[in-house]
């Protein structure tokens, strides 16, 4: 069933509280369209509760006190809306930002979570924020935007498949900063056994230095790090920070400071430098395409994951030998071929274009030499 609601020019709709709902019971999404040169306002003390895309081509204008709230089971997205006073997620999944947005008063996060999908979500006050509801940054474009200080921390609750939140205060003064987290490091990156698959992007406004030390603590869960992954603090083999500047990962000493050595893992990094960072052993750069020969069949995690239009994959192979790299539905389903074809010894590129694949989860798997190895692909768009 769609759901499609055209408003005449000039009306002014005002729902009485909580009397508007748009739900659907089957898999397609439905809309609630506000059409080009119609205007909608949403008085205070309204509530908008919607199982149904958002898409606005005229004018939506939230008053102060009212809200959106989406729930139900569907994917829809909220197209078009730049502002909204309070928005509430309560979904058995996810909602997705079609635009740039800013919630000026609430964002309440109480179940399923809000997928940025490439755009800027600013929201100042939050409430929630949990392993049950976070605010989803699936690829490298989308942040949340949060104003902080120097006390106490802000914290932005961040993940995509898990939550992975991050806290930041500031040395000094006040900053606008942005965070994402990606679920695997640039692929010109890090040994896989030695590093975690998470990365935090987090970004001031200001000039390095201006808000002096920054604190950021960033937490993961044990099924995020490597099997030799070494959490200690001050040994021979214990993770440093490492900073992504753009092209290579760089080892920052001396800004990782502190370890819970619980799980959710939370560890505390200072530093002046806003950028991608992220965990891993102090030798853990991986070498430059087909230098340094893995003794193995190795796969790099794939990044980003989720990701909307394409994804990166390192693979290394330790000798000349045949390839082959497929995509597969959780069906089984034969999706898409990467590689077919004997590579040279060492690392190696691959790319995967997500134009033509739907939404969900895939399963990607390499197979050289009688090894195999996989790993689970999110498309989000």
């Amino acid at each position: 069933m769609r759901l499609h609601r055209t408003l005449a020019s000039s009306l002014l709709l005002a729902f009485a509280a909580p009397a508007f709902a748009a739900t659907a019971a089957g898999p397609a999404v439905p809309a609630f369209v506000i059409d080009g040169g119609t205007r909608v306002t949403v008085k205070g003390a309204t509530k908008l509760t919607m199982n149904c895309d958002l898409k606005n081509q005229g004018a939506f204008e939230p008053s102060a006190g009212s809200a959106v709230v989406m729930n139900g089971f569907l994917t829809p997205a909220l197209t078009g809306v730049a502002s909204f006073a309070d928005l509430t997620i309560a979904k058995q999944s996810y909602a997705s930002l079609g635009t740039n947005a800013t919630v000026n008063g609430v964002l309440t996060l109480s179940s399923g979570q809000l997928s940025l999908a490439g755009h800027d979500l600013v929201a100042q006050n939050i409430s929630g924020g949990s392993a049950a509801s976070y605010v989803m940054t699936p690829d490298t474009l989308g942040r949340l935007v949060r104003t902080v200080g120097s006390f106490p921390s802000v914290v932005f609750p961040v993940g995509n498949a898990s939550y992975d939140p991050v806290s930041v205060r500031t040395g000094t003064g006040v900053d606008d900063y942005r965070v994402a987290v990606m679920d695997a490091p640039p692929p010109n990156g890090l040994t896989p056994a030695v590093a975690l698959t998470r990365a935090w992007a987090v970004s001031g406004s200001h000039a390095p230095g201006v808000n002096g030390d920054v604190r950021f603590s960033v937490q993961w869960n044990a099924g995020e790090q490597g099997a030799s992954f070494d959490r200690s603090l001050g040994g021979s083999t214990s993770a440093l920070a490492w900073r992504w500047n753009g092209t290579a990962w760089s080892p920052q000493t001396g800004v990782r400071r502190s370890d819970n050595g619980a799980y959710p893992a939370v560890d505390t990094l200072v530093s002046t430098l806003s950028g991608l960072w992220t965990l891993a052993g102090p030798g853990a750069l991986l070498a430059a395409d087909g230098d340094a020969a893995p003794a193995g069949l190795e796969l790099a995690p794939v990044w980003p994951n989720p990701f909307r239009g394409a994804a990166t994959l390192r693979y290394g192979v330790p000798k000349k030998m045949r390839v082959t790299i497929g995509v597969y539905s959780v069906q089984g389903q034969h999706v898409a071929t990467l590689a077919d074809g004997e590579r040279e010894p060492g690392w190696h590129v691959a790319r995967l274009q997500a134009d033509r694949m739907a939404n969900g989860v895939y399963f990607l798997r390499v197979q050289a030499g009688g090894e195999v190895r996989s790993s689970k692909l999110v498309v989000m768009r």
